[in-house]
């Protein structure tokens, strides 16, 4: 496996997991739910570094910029 297939695949990764956030919150936000939890755990290191680059930014904002990145990756690469 090169570096490059490597680096799209946890590209993609992490933005599934991203979209998946967003799909959860929308049915709730109780960190009790272990699911939900889990996705919040993992995911929230990428908001911390999203929430700085754009500080009013939403979800639509951290997934774009991944698809992006997976597109010069794959173009690049």
């Amino acid at each position: 496996m090169t570096f490059k297939i490597f680096l799209n695949y946890t590209l993609s990764f992490i933005m599934w997991l991203v979209i998946g956030r967003a799909i959860l919150s929308l049915f709730t936000k109780d960190m009790k739910n272990p699911i939900y939890s889990l996705f919040v755990k993992v995911t929230e290191p990428l908001y911390k570094v999203g929430r700085k680059i754009f500080p009013k930014g939403t979800t639509i904002f951290i997934v774009i910029t991944i698809v992006i990145l997976r597109i010069l990756v794959v173009k690049y690469l």
